[in-house]
């Protein structure tokens, strides 16, 4: 379950983490009593700034227009919760910073670059690892604020906690300027603060949409960053984080591929590996998919649970796949 910045913000700053000051509002009629400022539009779509859902204003009438603006502006389809009015901060340095659950793992994987903003897949700074693993490869003033992101992480059942960009501010202080939460499904019926928003989650699994042009589609947050990872050594640019998550069934996968495909991908990598999930299950969805979407290439490479059933159901339809991870992708980029 995807929640809005303003409420991750404030839980942020409930737990000593620095965030703007800033209010909420759905209303047109609101006094500009922060300026300058910038308005936000509270949509749980990726890519707000590019699609104009981010506006910055110094002067009340101005601020006025912008606000009606964003109220009534769809957002990649999606009509705004309200939007988040905040102070402007004067930044000497962005950083990205994430936590991912894998499942896989078991374990939270941390995601730090030191170059924050958009088109962070772009960024060949991107480091990823456990937290013990990268504790001590961050600057020390992140490394301070990582617990009590970690403690928020375990505290709010969360999956995803991603803030970028996380400033250092002109006054030396680190601030988190966005607050991306995702909330464990299974665990909305003990956050009782999530409870409000549950009928606006828009997806069963996991997704980020980023501006490459290779879909990506695996099972657990490490596999999916691990194809990633590879994708770029190979030259490719990941168009998405997709996490299927584990125990995915066959409509959510073709709601997947079929996201992917209204996104304008053409090429999509495949990476599952089955525990929980069923792999036989996952190529049943791929030959329904294929059926109707012959022109989206698939890299399909399926390893795991009922792998022998799965493999034989591709077989049967004409559908290639790959053994190995960097085979499938090293061909998947030379298409």
């Amino acid at each position: 379950m995807k929640i809005h910045e303003f409420v991750g913000k404030e839980i942020l700053s409930k737990n000593g983490i620095k965030v703007p000051k800033s209010f909420l509002t759905r209303e047109k009629e609101v006094q500009c009593n922060i300026l300058p400022c910038v308005l936000k539009s509270q949509v749980l779509v990726g890519g707000r700034m590019k699609a104009g859902g981010i506006l910055f204003s110094d002067e009340c009438n101005d601020f006025k227009k912008k606000l009606s603006l964003l109220l009534e502006k769809k957002i990649k389809g999606e009509k705004p919760y309200g939007v988040l009015i905040e102070e402007k901060k004067e930044i000497k340095k962005e950083y990205y910073l994430s936590l991912i659950l894998d499942r896989t793992q078991k374990d939270i994987i941390i995601g730090f670059s030191k170059d924050g903003g958009i088109d962070i897949e772009d960024s060949e700074s991107l480091i990823t690892g456990n937290f013990e693993s990268i504790i001590d490869k961050l600057p020390v003033k992140i490394k301070n604020i990582l617990p009590k992101l970690r403690k928020i992480f375990r505290e709010k059942d969360l999956t995803l906690l991603e803030i970028n960009p996380l400033a250092e501010l002109k006054d030396g202080s680190i601030c988190a300027l966005d607050a991306v939460f995702h909330l464990d499904d299974n665990a909305i019926y003990r956050q009782k603060w999530a409870q409000e928003f549950e009928e606006e989650t828009q997806y069963p699994f996991h997704y980020v949409k980023l501006n490459g042009d290779t879909g990506i589609i695996g099972c657990g947050a490490g596999i999916v960053m691990a194809t990633m990872d590879t994708v770029k050594m190979y030259g490719g640019t990941p168009a998405n984080f997709l996490d299927l998550g584990g125990g995915a069934n066959e409509e959510n996968t073709i709601m997947a591929l079929e996201l992917l495909k209204n996104e304008g991908i053409k090429k999509i990598v495949m990476n599952i590996f089955g525990g929980i999930t069923e792999c036989d299950v996952i190529a049943n969805a791929i030959v329904n998919f294929t059926k109707k979407n012959k022109d989206i290439k698939l890299f399909i490479r399926l390893t795991g649970t009922n792998e022998k059933k799965a493999k034989k159901i591709l077989i049967e339809n004409n559908i290639p796949f790959y053994e190995d991870m960097y085979s499938m992708i090293k061909e998947g980029e030379r298409v």
